[in-house]
């Protein structure tokens, strides 16, 4: 008979360099509790929030007002790099969610999936709970991981500060892409902010604790795999399929999620005819957009047009948004 020892060692496969919990948490916004139980292969996997962007903080003109800057809120560059496509414009709508993060589940029925295969799965597995404690002591000791994971991820994505309230104005961002990928994000000033500005995770009140938290975590997966090399061989099997259904069913929610829920806002491609573009060259859209809005300082920022490009009468501060009380500061 095959000898199955090792078998508990792929808990600590790694498909991805993004463990599908923490993009699930990057796409629905912040983590509840009841995450503890979506469990997945590689949970020792740290999370590198430079992973979700690639690296890359694209640069964004206000068209409304004419400042540049940049985004660097990693969570919403790798949306912005889901929905871009090469040569087209995409138009994305901003909007507040009523609901807020408590609520942002309820919508979900693939989350609700995954919990009830991983919940039954388990519950198959720990029906013969007097038998064998060593299945026991592993699961407890992956959900004490995931819970000191879910708390540290709570701490470093609660609300922080995104600039001054500007209430009622409204918004229009340009957002140049790699790979030629341009996006046009439209919605309240406030709304726009609070997706667009700081990092998807900053530092939490208490640094210390939440990076023990986090240590402890990785390395309780560990020992739940040194302990499961003891149970029993059905019990090694059936842990090991719920963590790779679960796994799976995971990867396939986040692959079908085509909206993005961030800091109680929800960012969705617009629903109104043209909001995805296409367009033989960027000159193109910055002639289109620049007649459109009704100025250029912002495309001549962005280096998307040339001063002599476009008539001197568009590159003043008036535009059909513009009103002198209210400005999108730089963020």
């Amino acid at each position: 008979m095959l000898d199955l020892t090792l078998l508990p060692i792929l808990i600590l496969a790694a498909p991805s360099v993004i463990p599908p919990f923490y993009l699930h948490a990057a796409l629905s916004g912040r983590p509840s509790y009841s995450d503890i139980f979506l469990l997945c292969l590689g949970m020792q996997t740290p999370l590198s929030p430079t992973a979700l962007n690639e690296g890359e903080y694209p640069a964004v003109a206000a068209m409304t007002t004419g400042y540049v800057f940049r985004v660097e809120n990693q969570a919403m560059v790798m949306f912005l790099q889901r929905v871009g496509r090469t040569g087209h414009l995409v138009t994305l709508e901003v909007v507040s969610d009523p609901a807020g993060e408590s609520g942002r589940r309820l919508t979900r029925p693939r989350f609700h999936m995954s919990f009830w295969i991983s919940a039954l799965l388990l519950a198959c597995g720990l029906r013969s709970v007097r038998a064998d404690w060593f299945l026991v002591s592993s699961v407890s000791l992956l959900l004490l991981s995931r819970l000191l994971s879910i708390i540290s991820l709570r701490a470093k994505t609660a609300p922080s500060w995104h600039g001054a309230s500007e209430p009622g104005t409204e918004g229009d961002l340009l957002i140049l892409l790699s790979q030629d990928r341009w996006v046009r994000m439209r919605g309240l000033v406030d709304d726009l902010k609070a997706v667009t500005s700081g990092s998807w995770l900053h530092e939490a009140d208490n640094p210390v604790v939440m990076q023990a938290f986090e240590w402890t975590a990785r390395v309780l997966v560990y020992l739940a795999v040194v302990i499961l090399a003891n149970a029993t061989r059905e019990n090694k099997m059936i842990l090991l399929a719920d963590l790779f259904i679960s796994h799976g069913v995971l990867v396939f929610s986040n692959a079908q999620t085509k909206g993005l829920r961030l800091n109680s806002r929800k960012i969705n491609i617009s629903s109104n005819e043209g909001s995805i573009k296409s367009y033989n060259r960027r000159l193109d859209l910055a002639q289109d957009l620049v007649k459109e809005i009704g100025r250029s300082d912002w495309a001549i920022r962005l280096g998307i047009i040339n001063p002599e490009e476009v008539d001197p009468a568009s590159r003043g501060t008036e535009s059909k948004y513009q009103d002198p009380e209210h400005e999108i500061v730089a963020m």
